[in-house]
C-alpha cells in the first residue's frame, strides 16, 4: 500500500483558501452596498430650516431623531400689512414648537410632515437628500432640498433647504 503524496492535501487547502477569500470579498461588497443606501437614520440631529420666496422668509431648527420623528420650531417673516411703504414693520409669526414624522427612501428621496397649528395646519414636504457625509458606516444628510405640497402663509411656494448643523 502506498502512502498518499504529501502534496495531495494542497489542492483542497488552496480551494478552501480561495473560497474563504471570495466569501470575505462578498461580505465587504454587501457592507459597501449597505453604506450607500439611505434610511431614516440618514436624517439625524439638528438642521437649519431656511426658506426665502416671494418676499416671505422662514427659518428655524429642525431636529430629526433618526427613527422617523421630528421637531420643528419655525419663525416666519411676512411682508408689511396694509400699505407697502418704505420702513414699514414686517409681521413676524412664531409657529411654535411642533412635532412631525418623516420617511426616507433608499434613493434619498422622502416625505416629511410637520404638524403646524392653524392657520397653516399640517404641512407635508417632499424632499431629496442632496449632500451627505459618512458617519459610522451610514450616510448622514448634510443638505436637503424640499418642496411643500401646500402654499405658505401668503400662498407662496415653500421650498426650504435643510442644512445639517449638529447632533
Amino acid at each position: 500500500m502506498q502512502n498518499p503524496s504529501p502534496h495531495m492535501g494542497k489542492p483542497w487547502q488552496v480551494l478552501a483558501g480561495v473560497l474563504c477569500l471570495l466569501g470575505i470579498c462578498a461580505a465587504h461588497a454587501v457592507r459597501a452596498e449597505e453604506q450607500e443606501t439611505f434610511t431614516n437614520a440618514s436624517l439625524q440631529g439638528t438642521y437649519a430650516y431656511t426658506n426665502n420666496t416671494s418676499g416671505v422668509a422662514s427659518l428655524g431648527p429642525l431636529t430629526f431623531d433618526g427613527h422617523g420623528g421630528l421637531t420643528a420650531k419655525i419663525t416666519v417673516n411676512l411682508p408689511c400689512t396694509g400699505e407697502q411703504i418704505p420702513g414699514c414693520a414686517r409681521t413676524i409669526v412664531d409657529l411654535g414648537e411642533r412635532d412631525g414624522e418623516y420617511a426616507v427612501a433608499p434613493d434619498g428621496t422622502g416625505v416629511a410632515t410637520i404638524n403646524f397649528a392653524a392657520p397653516t395646519g399640517p404641512t407635508t414636504y417632499d424632499f431629496m437628500i442632496s449632500g451627505t457625509t459618512k458617519k459610522r458606516h451610514k450616510l448622514l444628510a448634510t443638505q436637503v432640498f424640499t418642496v411643500s405640497r401646500n402654499g405658505g402663509l401668503d400662498g407662496q411656494l415653500v421650498a426650504p433647504t435643510w442644512s445639517f448643523i449638529g447632533d
